[in-house]
């Protein structure tokens, strides 16, 4: 279980998120079962040579995480599970020094908080990478991350902006669509066509150039998109 675990009948969904991966089916109907730790006293001959039995202090370790439980009828589940984890997955880390001054001056001599987004995203897409490159390149990735029929609003195409993202930054001049790797362009990319048993090709429709003065995309449920952004 990477991120979440669920079973359902037709009136609820029980759905479990993890903070971490970790072990999970459900054996029984009705029940779920999730390996938290595991703790080995003799080696399970699988490979490791050892007991995975780890101590710290005299004392076998232990996990401490989370789990987000959600009953919610199968209709209106994952618009509860897919927003939660990504607050789950991508809440701001807490970092802590020791310096000697006040918080008001500390305030005053840095930046403590700033965003490249002057507009708000469609709730169904995340911001999944935002590199600098060099001084006006960026790279960026954006992904819908609900599934086709999953959920009555947000599992539909969304179209949005991408000036938004930058209008704090700059004016787009030029952007390209990349492979999901980011080590091709997309419109360079050939892939072998074969028919399938239905007689239908292979054959992925790959958009042209896009042109900066059109900054406007589409996502599909689930698509990954990457681009690389000139601004001026």
């Amino acid at each position: 279980v990477n991120s979440r675990i669920w079973i359902k009948d037709q009136d609820q969904q029980f759905t479990i998120l993890t903070d971490r991966t970790q072990g999970g089916a459900s054996i029984v109907d009705g029940s779920v079962e999730l390996m938290i730790h595991r703790r080995l006293l003799y080696d399970d001959k699988l490979g490791v040579g050892e007991p995975l039995n780890e101590t710290a202090y005299g004392e076998g370790l232990v996990v401490r995480g989370k789990h987000i439980l959600f009953i919610q009828p199968p209709a209106s589940s994952a618009l509860y599970h897919r927003v939660s984890s990504q607050s789950l997955y991508m809440h701001p880390l807490s970092t802590f020094a020791i310096i000697p001054q006040t918080y008001d001056s500390y305030a005053a001599a840095y930046r403590q908080t700033w965003s490249a987004l002057t507009d708000t995203l469609p709730l169904n897409v995340h911001l999944l990478t935002f590199e600098q490159l060099a001084p006006q390149i960026y790279r960026i990735r954006l992904e819908h991350y609900f599934e086709l029929n999953e959920d009555e609003t947000y599992s539909h195409p969304v179209t949005f902006d991408l000036q938004s993202i930058f209008k704090s930054i700059g004016q787009i001049s030029e952007f390209t669509e990349l492979t999901l790797t980011a080590n091709l362009p997309l419109m360079d990319l050939k892939r072998l066509t074969w028919l399938s048993g239905q007689q239908e090709s292979s054959h992925i429709f790959v958009p042209e150039q896009n042109a900066a003065t059109n900054t406007t995309i589409r996502l599909i449920p689930m698509q990954i998109r990457t681009f690389n952004v000139l601004v001026q």
